[in-house]
């Protein structure tokens, strides 16, 4: 008797903690577009990143246009000029790569570039949806920009709004 006692109390105090958890949910895409600092370092982002790409097209071009005329003499070249010219290709072949990773690889420009102007801004609205969230008695806050599988959302529980408010 006294374990289906216990049994029901555990069960009881469950139902009840769980009913006293809030949920919310937030669009940190719809945020950050509310914040001219964040628009300001993505176009900043963009265009280093288009300059970037524009000067290994510019390389690959060289490529291309050395391979064609490579590929025009080589009938005519002897074996050992073939074998310096393809060598050629390949080492300008090998430095594009290194330039591509150089600007937007792991450890590249872009990438510390866009840590040092996003992640700034990141922590900004991340400390606002915690304000928010403790404000409104939230114990998860779910984004639903990054969150896959969420079928059903309540605009209730929207904190969006709130954490853009408590941003201005």
């Amino acid at each position: 008797m006294k374990k289906v006692f216990a049994i029901i109390a555990v069960c009881f105090m469950t139902v009840l903690s769980a009913s006293a958890q809030s949920v919310g949910y937030v669009d940190t895409e719809k945020i950050l577009s509310c914040i001219q600092e964040y628009l300001d370092a993505q176009n900043e982002l963009n265009t280093l990143a288009e300059k970037y790409k524009a000067d290994i097209q510019k390389d690959v071009d060289e490529i291309d246009a050395l391979y064609r005329d490579y590929m025009g003499k080589k009938a005519s070249m002897s074996a050992s000029a073939q074998q310096a010219k393809e060598n050629e290709i390949i080492t300008k072949e090998k430095a594009v790569k290194e330039k591509e990773d150089q600007y937007f690889g792991e450890e590249g420009i872009l990438t510390k570039r866009s840590e040092k102007l996003i992640s700034p801004i990141q922590e900004v609205v991340e400390e606002a949806i915690k304000k928010v969230a403790e404000s409104r008695g939230c114990s998860i806050v779910m984004d639903v920009t990054v969150t896959t599988g969420i079928v059903y959302k309540n605009s209730k529980y929207d904190l969006t709004n709130a954490v853009i408010d408590y941003l201005r």
